[in-house]
């Protein structure tokens, strides 16, 4: 699907969106004889995460929007969800949103931090890395055009418990 139809549908859906006081991640369409459409909502910033019946009515609201406007000629599914809980982190608002989370980080120097985010601002995210055998763990602070890959992960207690 070309770029065109992505930012159309974007800037169809966007302010059903912003209208549930919710932050639009992304818009994708895959191609394919029945294309999907993927709509990535969240939260703007804090803990918690997206009420499903909140999810539920913004899918209703979008899907009523795009077959009155058509922007696909061809029947596709549709797809409204959150990012999930081991999702990609690249902004700040990303990590902003980790606070008090499990993370993976990899630097470019090829380091890795896994560690639950103690806070985060526009150029770094500290966090707090397990100590060895119960020793307390220490904070480790990396700048945000440091990082390579970063991912949050679904913490199952192992880590600095």
């Amino acid at each position: 699907m070309s770029k065109a139809v992505e930012t159309r549908i974007k800037n169809l859906v966007a302010p059903f969106v912003e209208a549930a006081d919710l932050f639009l991640e992304s818009v994708t369409v895959t191609g394919g004889r029945e294309p999907l459409v993927r709509v990535t909502v969240d939260l703007y910033e804090g803990e918690g995460a997206v009420d499903a019946d909140q999810l539920q009515e913004l899918t209703r609201q979008i899907s009523t929007a795009l077959d009155e406007e058509d922007p696909i000629e061809n029947a596709y599914r549709l797809e409204v969800s959150t990012p999930g809980a081991e999702r990609q982190l690249t902004t700040p608002r990303h990590f902003s949103r980790t606070v008090g989370r499990l993370v993976e980080i990899k630097t470019k120097t090829g380091e890795r931090v896994r560690g639950h985010v103690v806070s985060s601002d526009d150029q770094t995210v500290t966090v707090t890395v397990a100590g060895k055998k119960g020793k307390p763990g220490n904070d480790v602070v990396v700048e945000l055009d440091n990082i390579s890959k970063a991912r949050s992960r679904v913490d199952f207690g192992s880590i600095g418990k």
